[in-house]
């Protein structure tokens, strides 16, 4: 008698649990909204041509004596790269150089 007694009070107690809400939550409760994480976008990488007419074109329009260094260093490029991009540069029709050496940038931004 003892026995059904004390089981008669395990299903009330399990039924009492189970229509409360307590015990275990559901799974998901706690999870971020979007737990895939979103690629941040890279910049883009430019070349050295790209690089060299941007510098120019930040420095005046025009890479003269005075300022090669500052373009070089902003380019990221060393003497002997400027020297092998001139003429290609020039080919393209995106600079043209002077008798003084300076070689000046074609584009929109410098007319």
């Amino acid at each position: 008698m003892i026995a059904r007694i004390a089981s008669g009070l395990a299903v009330v107690s399990l039924a009492a649990c189970a229509s409360s809400g307590a015990g275990i939550r559901p799974l998901g409760d706690n999870l971020p909204a979007n737990p895939v994480p979103v690629a941040t976008p890279q910049p883009a990488v430019l070349t050295a041509k790209e690089r060299l007419v941007g510098a120019i074109e930040t420095n005046g329009c025009a890479l003269t004596a005075d300022n090669v260094g500052a373009v070089l260093t902003q380019a990221t490029i060393s003497r002997e790269e400027l020297v092998q991009l001139t003429p290609q540069l020039q080919a393209e029709g995106r600079v043209e150089t002077s008798g003084d050496g300076a070689i000046r940038v074609t584009s929109d931004r410098c007319i």
